[in-house]
């Protein structure tokens, strides 16, 4: 009796240590398993990032981390070997132009050395509104360039603004649409920026049902200049 009670016992360790040499591997756990970035205008670019940490008793090797076509890595991965207890953030960039009118539910999968919880699945959600008529993606801006109009106060422009830009004041638009109208081909397009692109939208509007219909509004103005190029082409004073 004795010898099937230590025969049983050693079972049930032994049990133990399978299970334990299974499932208390390197395991990666996602602080947060989606991020949800609301309702935006197509051609804006979110940051999205994620927090992930070997949560197991052995060391996670990350070996291949697949994101969707629209998801672009902002900043190379730091490390891909995490210790026990360690993290590291994943940082990418959402690049929102032609999901205009779609809603976002796309996958992020990290493989490491764990095949029975290997990949860790991450999503990225969101609603993506389509541009207005009288808006314009900051991607086409870039590829279709003609006349770029800063319509920010005098002495904000002055600060800064976009190299090539000319100043023509929220208050003035209206006048020197007109008066420009005159020697301005119709095929111009004429671009309208503004601090954040709302001034901008608002006169884009105006001067469309005017009949002026090359205007159009750059979605984010020079926020979302900064937010995509940082201080590239930016430049001060009054030339």
């Amino acid at each position: 009796m004795k010898i099937k009670f230590l025969n049983f016992f050693s079972l049930v360790m032994f049990l133990i240590l399978i299970s334990t040499s299974i499932y208390a591997e390197s395991e990666l756990t996602a602080e947060k398993s989606y991020v949800d970035f609301g309702t935006v205008r197509e051609g804006k670019n979110i940051k999205i990032s994620f927090k992930i940490t070997n949560t197991g008793s052995k060391e996670v090797r990350i070996k291949e981390i697949r994101t969707f076509a629209a998801c672009i890595e902002s900043r190379p991965l730091t490390k891909r070997n995490l210790a026990p207890g360690e993290g590291v953030e994943l940082e990418y960039i959402f690049e929102s132009l032609g999901y205009g009118g779609v809603s976002v539910d796309k996958q992020i999968e990290v493989y490491y050395n764990n095949a029975n919880l290997s990949p860790l699945r991450l999503s990225v959600r969101g609603k993506v509104l389509p541009l207005e008529p009288y808006q314009a993606s900051m991607g086409e801006l870039t590829y279709n360039f003609f006349v770029l109009v800063d319509i920010r106060p005098s002495e904000r422009f002055i600060k800064e603004h976009i190299i090539g830009a000319i100043n023509v004041p929220y208050e003035k638009i209206g006048t020197w649409a007109f008066g420009v109208s005159k020697t301005i081909s119709e095929e111009v397009i004429i671009y309208l920026y503004s601090e954040d692109g709302r001034k901008s939208d608002e006169a884009a509007k105006m001067l469309r049902k005017k009949g002026f219909l090359q205007y159009l509004s750059i979605v984010g103005g020079l926020k979302e200049w900064k937010n995509q190029n940082n201080n590239k082409f930016l430049v001060s004073g009054n030339f």
